[in-house]
């Protein structure tokens, strides 16, 4: 039975210089006990396509919906908001993306749960739930949150108490507490570790089983697909593209599109040789739609058709799935994927390979660091005797614990682990953003961060060792032009005069790829793939030896991460730089780096070499992790119940 459906659903948005089209005639559709996985690249339209087909974008944007979207008999397009939300809550439970912003930070999550509770049974307020506090809603309330994985202890608790993992469950049982039919889940896992996604994934899958509810999940991820769809609709510039069976779409898809997508997912566990792929160009924006197919412009295969005439979705060759093509492609050659991607297949791996006589730039010896500690006399003690369970030091979070390390130059160091493993921590000791505790020993560069003293010593650090930090718009000043924020290190760090300042500006901004007026561009006025190369450029700026890159492709679309890779691979060809590259996206470090190191509760367990083939992994929390990855190439080859963290 059909629970959801969209046919020829088309979205405007109302500006100053007219109607600008966000989605074209959008038709899709999910079945009672169906997951349905919506992917695409950002700006795609598919967050847009289901807050729009839910009425929720018009209380933020003026925009007209045209077309159907069906919730079993009802459409809803035609109801007015009051009938809207009685359904919202009810019959349709949403997962935002972030939890932590959908969240509400002043409220604890019994009376986030109670509101959700009373909106979902037709209360005109919470209060009944909270008086009796042995009725129908609180119960209802205990019982969704062991379903997530919770346990009552957490009612009295604010958001900001909560991990990821924990806030993203919240959200869950908000929204199936009023037993929807429906259930649209946006982006759900995103910036979560691996361990985290793969626990969310596997609840939603149980209690969408368990219940008998559709799912649509909205996802940039193919692995997340792999993992949890039964059927997977890819959106490009707006319009479905292709859409099928998961199985069939990930062994044989025909569009040109999803196949570039899959191509730019890294191989778990294989090692790259070459650069990555990427999906060269950019997608059209709103307004200045191409002609023909949408993805013709960057489609190094598309024909004369292709770029003057739309084609219409039809059955594919083997008739398993719809896609929207004038030629569907039945078997992918080499030249062909090669050409798609824009990738060289004979492109070597210098730009990633260590140096055949290991020269350490970084040493870590003993590194401790602990919060909540002001005495120096105490450090001993925690170190010693580990952290009280009370007393004045019980609140001491041991962050790093006795950690020691020699990172060798023009090394790719990977670091991975769950949230909270120190990772951060560990990266910005390196960088003295933070001191480690009494006793601690590093080195970088020839720089000993231990007995460091004065503003020189300081400069003379900062032009060695850079950080490109995880979001890229918290890191540049909205007020500063892209070219003032690339020559502030520049000017701070080196003797360059004025013009010798622009000349490398100029410079930085065509190695890392970025157009003509970019320097006099804002960056309000950038995609986040380009700002993350401005970031990248200001911590070039300088020249240093060793960057520490704290998740800079956490937030990224897969062909915009690769874009990024091989412009760090460039980099560090160029510049002879060594790199710390921290990341929970687990298919990307061992694809590309020389050796990666696994943390756990500040602690490093173990350092892998690039070739987990000859030297697998040892420790029980690696292989978990290893576990816990998913692999596009291998669908449901990740089973998060196998999962465990060891004590």
């Amino acid at each position: 039975m059909t629970i959801f459906e969209l046919s020829d659903l088309t979205v405007d948005l109302s500006t100053e210089g007219g109607r600008l089209e966000l989605t074209d005639a959008v038709s899709l559709s999910v079945e009672a006990g169906e997951i349905l996985c919506v992917v695409g690249e950002s700006g795609s339209g598919k967050s847009v396509t289901m807050m729009a087909a839910l009425r929720l974008m018009e209380f933020t944007s003026p925009i007209g919906i045209r077309g159907s979207a069906r919730l079993g008999e009802d459409e809803l397009l035609q109801l007015s908001q009051r009938q809207m939300s009685r359904i919202r809550g009810r019959r349709v439970g949403v997962v935002f993306q972030e939890a932590q912003d959908a969240l509400n930070p002043t409220k604890t999550v019994a009376n986030q749960l109670a509101e959700a509770y009373a909106l979902s049974h037709g209360m005109r307020s919470a209060r009944g739930w909270r008086d009796s506090r042995r009725g129908d809603g609180l119960s209802a309330a205990v019982g969704l949150l062991d379903e997530v994985g919770l346990d009552e202890r957490v009612l009295p608790l604010y958001p900001h108490q909560l991990s990821g993992g924990m806030q993203q469950r919240v959200m869950i049982a908000m929204a199936l507490i009023g037993d929807p039919d429906l259930l649209i889940a946006d982006e759900p896992t995103t910036a979560l570790d691996v361990t985290v996604q793969a626990e969310v994934l596997k609840l939603i899958r149980r209690l969408q089983r368990e219940r008998g509810i559709a799912c649509v999940l909205v996802t940039h991820d193919m692995g997340v697909a792999s993992v949890i769809a039964d059927r997977i609709a890819v959106m490009y510039a707006g319009q479905v593209l292709e859409v099928g069976p998961r199985d069939v779409m990930l062994r044989a898809p025909q569009h040109a599109y999803t196949k570039a997508l899959l191509e730019c997912v890294p191989r778990p566990n294989t090692r790259l040789v070459g650069r990555m792929r990427t999906v060269p160009g950019q997608p059209p924006q709103p307004g200045k739609m191409p002609q023909g197919d949408r993805f013709a412009p960057r489609n190094a295969l598309a024909t004369r058709r292709d770029l003057t005439e739309p084609p219409p979705m039809v059955w594919s060759s083997d008739r398993t799935h719809m896609v929207r093509s004038w030629a569907p492609v039945m078997q992918w050659t080499d030249e062909a994927v090669n050409r798609l991607t824009g990738h060289v297949a004979d492109a070597g791996n210098s730009a990633r390979s260590a140096p055949a006589l290991p020269q350490p730039i970084v040493e870590l010896q003993g590194v401790n660091k602990t919060y909540g500690v002001t005495r120096r006399k105490d450090y001993a003690a925690i170190h010693e005797n580990g952290v009280p369970a009370h007393g004045r030091l019980a609140s001491a979070h041991r962050a790093v614990q006795n950690l020691t390390l020699t990172i060798n130059r023009g090394e790719f160091f990977g670091i991975v682990g769950e949230t909270g493993s120190g990772k951060t921590t560990l990266g910005k000791l390196i960088v003295d953003l933070e001191r480690a505790d009494p006793g601690s020993l590093i080195s970088v560069a020839g720089h000993d961060l231990s007995h460091r003293r004065g503003l020189e010593a300081e400069r003379a650090l900062r032009r060695e060792v850079q950080m490109i930090f995880q979001n890229p718009s918290g890191s540049l000043d909205p007020r500063r032009t892209i070219g003032e924020s690339i020559a502030e290190p520049i000017r701070a760090l080196t003797d360059l005069n004025r013009a010798g300042i622009q000349k490398r500006v100029r410079k930085l901004l065509d190695d890392v790829g970025l157009p003509q007026g970019a320097e006099d561009r804002y960056p309000s006025e950038l995609s986040g793939g380009q700002r993350q190369r401005v970031v990248i450029a200001r911590a070039v700026a300088p020249q240093p030896s060793v960057i520490v890159a704290d998740e800079p492709t956490s937030a990224l679309d897969v062909s915009v991460q690769g874009q990024v890779m091989n412009l760090l691979f460039d980099l560090q060809r160029e510049f002879g730089l060594t790199y710390i590259f921290i990341t929970h996206n687990l298919s990307l470090v061992t694809s590309v780096a020389d050796r990666i190191g696994v943390m756990l509760r500040g602690a490093l367990v173990e350092v892998l070499d690039s070739t987990l083939v000859s030297a697998p992994p040892q420790h029980e929390y690696t292989r978990a992790l290893m576990a816990a990855n998913p692999d596009p190439f291998v669908p449901s080859a990740a089973d998060a119940s196998a999962l465990h963290t060891p004590e």
